[in-house]
């Protein structure tokens, strides 16, 4: 069955809304203009074929960031401020809204690159996250595996070959984790995603056997240049062959001979690992995850995962074509609305991602300032790239304990972030920047102010750009009636509060 078959060919605004939703950091009144006019497809075939913006490295560049003042591991402003730049108005938005998903696979911590220049580590990282986010996913776990940033968060940069005379063993730690996290898991998976079981039990995809000769294979990789200048940041780390293991490398079933060099060594791991099968069901169903429900089917899953496998054309790990796959699936585009099983609750970046798209935000003078939003008490309890570890914010099978989803066997992985604390420190600091803009960040709201008479019309537009046609309409009556209590000459303030009300709302935060 083909993932197109039931999608309408012209969606409603509120259709287009909640599928650009899922495919970029939130909807704005063009681009839900620009879905109703194309229709799903071809949006995602002219978002698949336009250039790259400007990369994070070179926009850092651009604005002085490449200077001493900025070196240090204690100022990295100018990070959030390139990642929120085109969160918020990159046009290539698929792409830079996979990117993203693929940095909560892929994680790193600005704060663990022991480099000089962290700030342009971790840039570099998400630019190499964006390159590949519908390419190729081989080429995506090379530049990721060849990456300083990820060298320097899973510590095998400059790890050296075996030495039986001082008893020195290859670092383990990215060898261990680009298996368990990276790629094929924990367990042995069916096309579908779900557990081949062998005697009743999950079979494991690999042991301490596998583990310790992976990691010989990732010897003798580190920087690739001076570490004083900042393009040494975003080179792919270099082999220095006199520190790379030339023993036999045996894991997951293959056998790389003594007396191989280490480009070839990772060249034949990489493609062990890209050609196991676990890799399609494993990839697939968390980018599911991340961009449309939480708890997707098995069916669902499957089909992802046969697109992982051939694109159609004989080509695996095609991820353009993987996303494709999922944004179009007949259970995304024609779900079950008001099943509380389906969708997944929006993590803090992008409902704040959301407002800043929907409303208009921009930098008044260029500078995005933004800051670090991990304080869960007064800000989002979430910062791209400062995860608190290689697990991420939360981990895909999560589950809140002694809750009905427990109850269901369900997962709901942004739960893990989701606490009395970290709502009411959500909704704070998204009413500083619905009220006031922070810094240079600021929007007028002029359309909205314009229907700001029409209590009803006003938060119709409000609930259409946050939440598309899955909010609720007797909710939106409610909010109207409220707002409408604040005087008429007050347009402003009955704007701000509609936009409040409508985000505070479970139809928003919890995107269907």
């Amino acid at each position: 069955m083909s993932s197109t078959a039931t999608a309408p060919s012209r969606p409603t605004p509120g259709q287009a809304s909640r599928f650009l939703a899922q495919a970029t950091f939130g909807p704005t009144p063009a681009e839900i203009d620009r879905v109703v006019a194309l229709g799903y497809a071809r949006w995602i075939d002219e978002q698949r074929a336009a250039p790259h913006s400007q990369s994070h490295f070179d926009w850092l560049v651009a604005m002085g960031r490449n200077t001493e003042a900025f070196k240090g591991n204690g100022i990295n402003a100018p990070l959030e401020a390139t990642l929120w730049r085109k969160f918020i108005a990159a046009p290539d938005q698929l792409r830079t809204r996979a990117a993203f998903a693929f940095s909560e696979i892929f994680v790193i911590n600005v704060l663990s690159i022991s480099a000089s220049w962290p700030m342009f580590g971790a840039a570099s990282f998400m630019d190499t996250l964006s390159t590949h986010s519908l390419g190729s996913f081989r080429a995506m776990l090379e530049g990721v595996t060849r990456s300083l940033a990820m060298g320097c968060m899973l510590t095998y940069r400059g790890s050296r070959k075996e030495d039986v005379k001082t008893g020195r063993s290859p670092d383990e730690n990215y060898a261990r984790e680009v298996m368990q996290l990276f790629t094929i898991g924990l367990y042995e998976l069916n096309p579908d995603g779900s557990l081949k079981l062998r005697d009743g039990k999950a079979v494991e995809t690999y042991t301490n056997d596998d583990v310790r000769g992976l990691a010989k294979v990732f010897t003798g990789w580190d920087l690739a240049g001076q570490e004083s200048d900042p393009e040494c940041q975003r080179r792919p780390m270099a082999l220095n062959p006199a520190n790379h293991s030339m023993s036999e490398k045996r894991f997951l079933g293959t056998v790389i001979p003594p007396g191989t060099g280490g480009v070839e060594s990772l060249r034949i791991a990489l493609d062990t690992l890209c050609a196991h099968p676990n890799v399609g069901p494993f990839i697939g169903t968390q980018l599911i995850q991340r961009m449309v429900t939480s708890n997707p089917s098995p069916a669902y899953v499957g089909r992802v995962a046969a697109v992982f496998a051939d694109n159609g054309k004989g080509q695996r790990g095609d991820l353009g074509a993987v996303l494709r796959a999922v944004l179009l699936d007949p259970e995304a585009r024609e779900p079950d609305l008001h099943s509380p099983t389906w969708g997944k609750v929006r993590e803090p970046i992008v409902r704040f991602a959301a407002w800043a798209r929907a409303f208009g935000a921009s930098s008044r003078n260029g500078q995005w300032s933004m800051p670090d939003t991990t304080d869960s008490t007064i800000r989002l309890a979430q910062s791209p790239l400062r995860a608190p570890s290689v697990f991420n914010f939360f981990r895909p099978r999560f589950t809140p304990p002694n809750t009905a989803i427990a109850q269901m066997g369900l997962v709901a992985p942004e739960f893990q972030i989701t606490d009395e604390t970290s709502v009411a420190g959500y909704l704070n600091f998204l009413a500083i920047y619905v009220d006031r803009g922070w810094e240079d960040v600021q929007t007028d709201y002029a359309a909205e102010a314009a229907l700001a008479d029409d209590t009803h019309a006003l938060v119709r537009r409000v609930a259409l750009l946050l939440a598309g046609d899955a909010f609720n309409t007797a909710t939106a009556r409610v909010i109207a009636d409220a707002v409408a209590q604040i005087p008429a000459a007050r347009k402003l303030d009955r704007v701000r509060a509609a936009i409040m009300l409508v985000a505070a709302t479970p139809e928003y935060l919890v995107q269907k």
